[in-house]
């Protein structure tokens, strides 16, 4: 029951592992992930880990400009469960980005705009399972020549700035709830942060 309980570990974990791709391609900004899920496991010859931690990261030009999206999420509960969430979230996320990349119209949107089209979406998805299934999420654009920052939280951490030696939270006066709790209305309002050169953002789930 052991091998077969970690071989659909080891499966799902080969589901997630393209969902959570960095591909943020730029020489003015650097992206890296960090990522310990919960559930570690053995299954025959290979280690790896499953839960419900995604990130995920893209160069994409809006207006003729190079940005970078980027999601950091964190699926409710732990091993499949939280697995599933983010496989839902990575599958969701990483069409849009396909959808976004193949078509001239949706990139010639202001950046704000697709953020918001793409947080309701991932919002409706989540929506549909009844609340058993949420998702706290970051969700950004950071403009790779001006520096200025797009971003919406979905009952995530705060966002962590590190500038000239010192650390502070941004955006901490528009969170939203999760994805796939009921939202408060309909308007969603996105928040900006200007840049400087050397700036470090940091996103993380509850497990930093």
């Amino acid at each position: 029951l052991k091998d077969q309980q970690d071989g659909d570990y080891f499966l799902t974990s080969l589901l997630l592992h393209p969902l959570g791709a960095n591909q943020a391609k730029s020489p003015e900004v650097k992206v890296e992930f960090l990522i310990k899920q919960k559930k570690r496991f053995k299954f025959k010859d290979w280690e790896s880990e499953i839960g419900g931690d995604l990130c995920r990261s893209q160069t994409i030009h809006f207006k003729g400009r190079p940005m970078t999206v980027f999601l950091n999420a964190d699926a409710m509960g732990k091993s499949m469960q939280g697995a599933g969430g983010a496989l839902v979230a990575g599958a969701v996320f990483n069409s849009i980005i396909e959808r976004t990349m193949l078509s001239p119209s949706v990139q010639n949107q202001y950046p704000e705009r697709w953020l918001k089209n793409s947080f309701v979406e991932m919002h409706k998805v989540f929506e549909s399972f009844d609340g058993s299934m949420l998702i706290s999420v970051v969700m950004g654009i950071l403009d790779n020549t001006s520096g200025l920052l797009y971003f919406i939280n979905a009952e995530h951490p705060y966002t962590v700035l590190y500038r000239d030696g010192e650390t502070s939270f941004i955006g901490n006066d528009k969170v939203y709830r999760k994805l796939g709790s009921s939202m408060v209305g309909d308007f969603v309002s996105i928040q900006t942060f200007q840049m400087h050169s050397g700036d470090v953002i940091i996103n993380g789930s509850d497990g930093r």
